[in-house]
């Protein structure tokens, strides 16, 4: 709804849908009868739309999508209605204007902004473009450069730089009070001619560029979102204000808006936008134990053990969290100080960058605390350690924490595969330790995945996911097992492609299909950046490799299952990747680093073919996108039946934002709902009937086959729910 008032001349619209006073239908017929109250009345001679609470607007409501445009007023009406007003309107902007909040202020003739307020039009990133004229109006604004750069990447400005390139028209300071400040500018402009500040009349300034600005972003574009299709739509539909008039720009904005909304691409992003906020409620399954009924410790001070690459971004990102006490352990003195200065270099960038100030740069290297035993560990709330991958040297250092630390410390280890109830057992309070698996670089990269050990208590596990939420990052809670889900689910990514390597496939094949499907880089691409090493020294301690087989066992083999060993004779021959002087899976060469295909690695594929008389074959990308993606599916609906992730939503989160899944499929699991569970199924049956124990990853899910079997393709959010109910029918 929208509230009405008067004061001084001016009407006050105020948009009353709390907490973030969303466009629903209630809050667009609230503007509008509101308005025409305001135009009706003789004593009003200007307008003040603003939002109560704690925003402007976030824009439309994302669950009338569907409806929205059989609604009076849409959006898309509202905006010409509100611009069309023979009084004047002032948008007063405070904490956010996003996407139709945005295109609303637009629409008004003049905006005001708190200087603390962002802006933005951040549509493309569910799939869509703004639909109520943000790709007509804001181009008459600011021109068709700046417009292509807000729109086609959706990404949040300041109030100040908005005012910069002409969006917002007065700054007020971060403590004024915006109605009062916004009524104030309203009276200043009573009388004055609206001629120049309905922007749907504007001309476009920078028009006659269009094609040169068009081919620069649809080049960034193809980079930057590589696969996703709203990108592009939205820089046609901005190229049309320069080309079109008005209305006949907006008949083209809405073709696009409606041909998007039905997408595939614009279910997933959307389903993204909700497994992001959904994840918060986590549940450990079978327990009726959530994030409702348990809290958390209270966390003031954090230690961090080990300063590699890890710690030092596991300390970084405790800073930026705002915690006041982070204690620093390295034993290795050279270690620590090169630790403690990268931490130190880091700050100074972001200081430079203007993303912290400088007293939020002291404050932070005021918090590190270096310490040298475990004896200053003592009154620590919460301790990570993050040192090398070795489950006897975590133990070691879990055994100490168990004597020193305080009964109620949280001992929380940082890896990606060792046994946490392994690593707990060494300590006289097991349920005080839990998994928090960061990814690199922790200050960088956003997921935590968080590992309940069988002895964790449910506060311990509480505490974990709220120190994660505090650091900005997307926490998942997940069970324990080798891998927990993604090194588990990505594990099969990897070996299927090395498979179609030895049957016909090579690593630039492969890497241009996934490439094309929308990851930012190709599995052997990765590879080589991340270190082809890591993956070998993986195979060695913990898999099947060539060191462990008796003697004349075949070479494709590791104790009757498939094996390709094609990558550890790359490791073997000293092509690591880029740190092997850009020798991996392909050559990087010159200062750019460019990708190259070496003969190298062909020769050692087409030999490695001859020796155990391999028929090379013709392997089409439909048989690669399966064959690498499939098996990783199928493991998820395995964790699923598990328990190991409580839902669809927590795999699919994981893969999008620590293995560069492409996020506009919505992950894994969505995309096997998009595709149809019955034909991964078929797929997936046919592969293991033909392979059969050799290749284990191939084994259906009992759980996708029973979701098949009982309910076809059913809706992603019911799986879990179905599945239990379908074991109790067969119970």
């Amino acid at each position: 709804m929208a509230n009405y008032s008067v004061r001084n001349q001016v009407a006050i619209i105020s948009l009353c849908s709390p907490p973030v006073n969303a466009l629903s239908s209630d809050v667009r017929r609230g503007i509008l009868d509101s308005l025409k109250k305001a135009e009706q009345d003789v004593k009003v001679a200007a307008i003040v739309i603003c939002g109560e609470g704690r925003t402007f607007c976030v824009g439309a409501d994302i669950t009338e999508f569907k409806s929205e445009f059989k609604t009076f007023p849409n959006l898309f009406e509202l905006v010409d209605i509100l611009e069309s007003s023979p009084k004047p309107i002032v948008a007063a902007i405070h904490g956010h204007a996003f996407g139709g909040g945005l295109e609303v202020a637009l629409a008004c003739h003049y905006r005001v902004a708190l200087s603390s307020a962002k802006l933005a039009l951040p549509e493309v990133k569910l799939g869509i473009l703004p639909g109520a004229g943000g790709t007509q109006r804001l181009p008459r604004l600011i021109g068709i450069d700046s417009s292509m750069q807000w729109i086609a990447f959706g990404d949040e400005y300041s109030a100040q730089i908005a005012a910069n390139i002409g969006i917002i028209d007065r700054i007020f300071p971060s403590n004024a009070d915006i109605l009062e400040s916004a009524v104030q500018y309203a009276q200043s402009i009573i009388g004055k001619s609206l001629i120049n500040r309905r922007v749907s009349k504007l001309p476009v300034k920078d028009a006659s560029k269009v094609s040169h600005i068009m081919e620069k972003y649809k080049q960034i574009v193809g980079k930057k979102s590589r696969g996703a299709i709203a990108p592009m739509v939205c820089l046609e539909a901005i190229k049309h204000a320069a080309l079109l008039p008005y209305v006949e720009g907006m008949k083209k904005e809405r073709m696009g808006i409606e041909a998007l909304m039905g997408s595939d691409q614009s279910k997933s992003l959307i389903y993204m936008f909700f497994a992001e906020r959904q994840v918060r409620n986590w549940t450990i399954p079978g327990t009726g134990i959530n994030s409702k009924n348990t809290k958390p410790i209270k966390v003031e001070k954090v230690a961090v053990i080990g300063l590699g690459t890890m710690g030092r971004g596991i300390v970084l990102s405790l800073l930026k969290a705002g915690i006041k006490h982070v204690s620093v352990m390295e034993l290795n003195k050279t270690a620590r100080e090169n630790g403690l200065l990268f931490i130190k270099n880091i700050l100074e960038g972001y200081a430079a960058r203007g993303t912290i100030s400088e007293t939020q740069k002291r404050s932070m290297v005021d918090a590190l605390k270096p310490v040298s035993n475990f004896e200053m560990l003592k009154d620590t709330d919460l301790v990570i350690e993050a040192v090398f991958e070795s489950m006897s040297i975590k133990k070691d250092i879990f055994a100490k924490l168990g004597q020193v630390c305080k009964p109620s410390a949280v001992l929380a280890t940082n890896t990606s595969a060792l046994d946490v109830d392994e690593i707990a057992m060494v300590t006289p309070k097991p349920k005080q330790v839990v998994g928090m698996h960061f990814f690199a670089p922790a200050h960088v990269m956003k997921l935590l995945e968080n590992v309940r050990g069988s002895k964790s208590s449910p506060q311990v596990i509480a505490t974990a996911m709220n120190m994660g939420q505090r650091m900005g990052k997307v926490t998942v809670l997940v069970g324990n097992c080798h891998g927990f889900v993604g090194n588990r689910m990505f594990r099969h990514y990897t070996v299927e492609t090395d498979f179609m390597l030895e049957e016909g496939a090579y690593p630039e094949q492969v890497d241009t299909v996934l490439k094309k499907f929308g990851f930012a880089m190709g599995r052997y691409q990765v590879g080589d950046l991340s270190g082809n090493d890591i993956g070998y020294r993986m195979r060695t301690k913990f898999e099947m490799t060539n060191k462990q087989q008796p003697p004349g066992a075949p070479e494709r083999e590791r104790h009757g299952v498939r094996y390709c060993p094609l990558a550890d004779f790359l490791v073997e021959s000293g092509r690591l990747g880029y740190k092997s002087d850009g020798k991996g899976w392909f050559r990087y060469l010159g200062k750019n680093r460019e990708l190259t295909v070496d003969n190298e690695v062909t020769s050692m594929i087409d030999s490695y073919r001859r020796r155990n008389k391999i028929v090379p074959r013709k392997i089409n990308g439909e048989e690669i996108i399966e064959r690498a993606l499939y098996p990783l599916i199928n493991e998820g609906f395995k964790i699923l039946e598990e328990g190991i992730a409580s839902n669809p939503m927590e795999i699919d989160l994981i893969l999008v934002h620590g293995y560069a899944w492409p996020r506009h499929t919505g992950g894994p699991m969505f995309y096997a709902h998009l595709i149809g569970l019955p034909k991964i199924l078929r797929v997936i049956e046919r592969h293991w009937n033909n392979a059969g124990l050799r290749e284990p990853h191939w084994e259906p899910s009992k759980m996708l086959v029973r979701l098949v079997k009982n309910h076809g393709n059913p809706d992603i959010m019911s799986w879990t729910t179905l599945e239990r109910e379908t074991v109790r029918s067969a119970l």
